[in-house]
């Protein structure tokens, strides 16, 4: 096992299958277990400074681009290299009077009959046409400095752009961090409850809403910990397991996935948790996902995905819906369906 694979284990950069396979190594190995939380502690000033700038962001010092931007396209004038241009032609016109005037003197003729003698004309050479000042040097400049100015505004372009994805992505890694937090909650929950998970459509939690508050009272969740997305203040709750119907009709809810299991063993593959749907998933008026098309779903084997597709699903159903694409339980086992704050099975 790689610390490649450990570091995206940590940082949940694997695909699902890689990330079980490491789950599985981890158990089973002492060594790369040690070594996995030795990555982990060299990793912990990353995900405290990426929570610490949080909720504020460092902002940049005033007037930096307008001082950027002078400095490049300063540097471009002075250190960019020109073409040397070549020496015009000499106009034909030039070469016409330069050899006229080294002839002898010509008589014109005006009118039929009338004569003007020329007694001589200047032998002087024509001055040169590149002769004087460039009139097109400071043209010159201000294209360069156009050119410059416009690179340094692109470049900040992008840089700004890649802030703003950088900031998009913390957002995204404190959700999965806090829905991974919620697993182990759930997990706690599954060992005192003979491997039940909360299940809705019960008196005591009737919506989907409802499954963090006994999570709570039982202490399986950190003080404090808020069950939604940590970097929006406008979403309570996460989307949650709305379970199932047995063949006779009965509600059930999920099972803590259990290798040893003959029956009721829920695939690790299957979505317990996520955030609420994008505009483009949702199944119906309600709030959506923080997280700008894209939404982090929580398997009940632990890991943790991004997707911007509601079809994650086992066979690659759509789980905010039913098979029969409705809100509510699924129609079997291998039916999962999420549901928001107020949904019922």
């Amino acid at each position: 096992m790689s610390d490649e694979d450990l570091i995206g284990y940590l940082f949940d950069l694997l695909d699902p299958e890689d990330r079980a396979a490491v789950v599985a190594r981890v158990g089973s190995d002492p060594d790369v277990a040690a070594r996995l939380e030795m990555l982990r502690a060299v990793a912990t000033p990353v995900f405290v400074t990426a929570e610490a700038e949080r909720d504020d962001p460092p902002e940049p010092p005033p007037g930096l681009a307008v001082r950027a931007i002078a400095k490049v396209a300063r540097y471009v004038v002075e250190h960019e290299p020109r073409a040397i241009e070549p020496e015009p032609a000499e106009p034909v016109v030039t070469t016409f009077l330069r050899e006229f005037a080294s002839d002898a003197p010509v008589d014109f003729e005006f009118e039929p009959g009338t004569r003007a003698k020329v007694p001589g004309v200047p032998t002087a050479a024509a001055p040169p046409v590149s002769d004087g000042p460039d009139p097109q040097s400071g043209h010159r400049f201000r294209i360069d400095l156009i050119v410059a100015a416009g690179i340094a505004f692109l470049g900040f372009g992008l840089l700004f752009s890649g802030i703003a994805k950088a900031r998009q992505q913390q957002r995204v890694y404190a959700c999965q961090n806090n829905l991974l937090t919620l697993h182990t909650g759930l997990t706690g929950y599954a060992e005192a409850k003979d491997g039940h998970y909360p299940q809705i459509g019960t008196t005591g939690h009737p919506t989907a809403d409802t499954f963090a508050t006994e999570l709570t009272d039982l202490g399986q969740l950190p003080a404090g910990y808020r069950p939604g997305c940590p970097t929006s203040t406008n979403y309570v709750a996460y989307a949650y397991t709305l379970g199932f119907r047995e063949p006779g009709g009965k509600l059930r809810g999920l099972r803590r996935s259990d290798g040893l299991a003959t029956e009721g063993n829920e695939h690790d593959l299957m979505p317990i948790s996520a955030d609420f749907p994008t505009v483009r998933a949702s199944p119906g008026a309600g709030p959506v996902s923080p997280h700008a098309g894209c939404m982090n779903v929580l398997f009940v084997g632990g890991n943790v995905r991004l997707t911007t597709s509601p079809f994650v699903g086992p066979g690659g159903d759509d789980i905010y819906r039913n098979v029969f694409g409705h809100v509510g339980a699924g129609v079997d086992r291998n039916d999962a369906v999420l549901g928001r704050p107020g949904d019922r099975p």
